[in-house]
């Protein structure tokens, strides 16, 4: 990919998108976000029934220090919401349950209501993550439609999360398998540190990896690749790796401009004047 291409007409600033592939245990499911979201306490469960996440973050920034990144998104999916906001359901949406939830130690109650929609404008998608509308999408498939068995799996995975302390808990990992009986794969929206990531799990993602691909290089985007998911990681850390990797492999220039300040992948150097030595040997 040229440099030309990742950056905007400005010439200032770098789009990329990160991402991860790794097995994933619902029974020993791990950290999430570095305190800023946790999974929901489960049962216990024997382990070994791994499935396959896909951990997508994207960011724009200025050199590969990353400290101005900004978080930038990119079948058929069904939306699912556990405790929407009244004043903010879709009207095409279909309107489950509503009570009253107490916050705040139960100093005020807000009106919540379940609701699910069938979506397929990426545009209407795209919205509904930004402006933290949803919780999460199921990915049907051609031949699945939605069941009451879907349902009720949907509901075991964010019924008991709670968005009202912090860290926020919002999805209960032993509920993936269930969902994905139901279903070809589940989005859930992590809270990465710049904005949602998007988390899939499925039995079979080696396919979509392909996708991520063609839509990081139709979009311009320089495409990141983490050893760990991104919402876990550090940005400047992947993108120094990235460097070493692109000097050796290509004649183009590395496209994100290296910072001027000491980074601690590079040792005491400036990345800077790393990246011009490697460059000139």
């Amino acid at each position: 990919m040229s440099s030309a291409r990742t950056r905007d007409t400005a010439g200032a600033m770098v789009r990329a998108l990160g991402y991860s592939h790794n097995d994933f245990d619902p029974a020993r499911p791990g950290r999430l976000c570095r305190g800023r979201e946790a999974w929901v306490r489960g049962w216990e469960e024997e382990e070994g029934n791994r499935i396959h996440r896909v951990v997508i973050s994207a960011a724009t920034f200025s050199d590969d220090s990353a400290r101005d990144a900004l978080w930038d998104y990119l079948g058929e999916l069904k939306k699912f919401k556990e405790e929407g906001e009244l004043a903010v359901i879709p009207d095409y949406a279909d309107r489950g349950d509503a009570w009253f939830e107490a916050r705040s130690g139960g100093q005020w109650m807000d009106p919540c209501q379940r609701w699910r929609a069938l979506v397929d404008d990426p545009e209407e998608a795209a919205r509904l993550i930004s402006e933290d509308v949803v919780d999460g999408f199921v990915i049907l498939g051609k031949r699945k439609k939605p069941t009451p068995e879907l349902d009720e799996a949907v509901f075991l995975l964010t019924g008991h999360g709670d968005d009202s302390k912090y860290p926020l808990t919002r999805f209960q990992p032993l509920a993936i398998p269930a969902v994905l009986e139901h279903a070809d794969g589940v989005v859930l929206l992590h809270q990465d540190k710049h904005g949602p990531a998007l988390g899939i799990y499925g039995k079979e993602l080696e396919e979509r990896i392909d996708v991520i691909r063609g839509a990081a290089e139709s979009s311009g985007c320089l495409l990141v690749p983490f050893a760990i998911p991104p919402m876990l990681a550090r940005w400047d850390r992947a993108l120094y790796e990235l460097r070493i990797t692109w000097m050796g492999n290509s004649d183009e220039e590395f496209p994100v401009p290296p910072a001027q300040e000491a980074s601690r992948w590079a040792g005491r150097r400036p990345v800077a004047a790393v990246a011009k030595e490697e460059a000139e040997e």
